[in-house]
């Protein structure tokens, strides 16, 4: 299903994407494919880009402060650093996906969970989209229409230091951590489902499955401490937002008729970018609707 935002004659068509998809997922861009090659722009999804404020030669020598990024700054493993009912949950949810990798115990907790996530998604058969995006872009490219990126931009003045308070600065995020154990059986089991809905433009069972408590978690463990703040990244998915619909509204404003890719989470959560459109007077419709 596809969202209709308009105003004016002017007619932004937007597609919610979802991850993970089943990675041979099959699905029939009908709609999409119409809408694309009526379209003069493809906005895509936005995206954050942390770029260091420096030369050729001082990007070259930031890469030796990269290694151990991962790592408990303090060279403690997983079973020192989260608690004990947590770590053993850990143990069984790790030799399911993971297997008998030891170099993730050594990781800090959050880095663990991505690990986890990643894993879990590559065993289950599940990829980060499931090929829908490049079906987009393939539709563009196919039809002569403009590609627009859509992204934040944060120049990192000091990026060597940066690393570096990175690497000994603490992070919040033992609840990321607890979160992805305990639910990652659930997310696996339910991608299927969420595929489905997806596909058929179930937005009920959607907002029923999809839980943004765990990914919220992961990403204030990150863009809450201070060091990422002194790296412009407090509150990272509002600015992501700004970028958007900055983007959305000039396209608007430009263009006859547009299309954006936009994860769904953003186009089903209250007070989100569309509502914001509703304030501005743009005419905003659900694929229900």
């Amino acid at each position: 299903g596809l969202w209709k935002v308009s105003k004016g004659g002017h007619v932004l068509w937007i597609l919610g994407t979802l991850s993970p998809l089943p990675e041979r997922m099959q699905w029939q861009p009908a709609d999409v494919t119409e809408a694309v090659s009526g379209s003069q722009e493809l906005l895509l999804s936005p995206t954050l880009s942390l770029k260091p404020n420096t030369n050729f030669f001082g990007k070259l020598f930031l890469l030796p402060s990269l290694i151990g990024v991962r790592n408990d700054p303090d060279d403690k493993t997983l079973q020192q650093v989260v608690p004990a009912d947590v770590y053993a949950r850990w143990l069984v949810v790790k030799k399911k996906y993971i297997g008998n990798d030891r170099g993730v115990e050594r990781y800090r907790p959050i880095f663990a969970a991505v690990e986890l996530y990643r894993k879990a998604g590559k065993r289950s058969g599940l990829s980060s989209s499931g090929g829908v995006t490049h079906t987009v872009v393939d539709l563009a490219k196919a039809h002569g229409v403009k590609q627009t990126p859509v992204v934040y931009t944060v120049l990192v003045d000091e990026p060597r230091t940066a690393i570096k308070t990175f690497k000994q600065s603490p992070l919040d995020d033992l609840d990321c951590f607890t979160r992805t154990v305990d639910n990652i059986d659930a997310q696996v089991n339910n991608a299927a489902a969420r595929a489905n809905a997806w596909a058929t433009g179930d937005l009920e069972t959607l907002r029923k499955l999809t839980d943004m408590g765990q990914r919220a978690s992961c990403i204030n463990a990150v863009s809450e401490a201070g060091v990422a703040r002194r790296f412009g990244l407090g509150d990272i998915p509002a600015k992501l937002e700004q970028t958007w619909l900055a983007a959305a509204e000039r396209a608007l404003g430009s263009n006859r008729q547009t299309f954006a890719i936009l994860p769904i989470e953003s186009l089903l959560s209250t007070d989100g970018a569309l509502d914001k459109l509703r304030v501005r007077g743009y005419t905003v419709e659900a694929p229900d609707e």
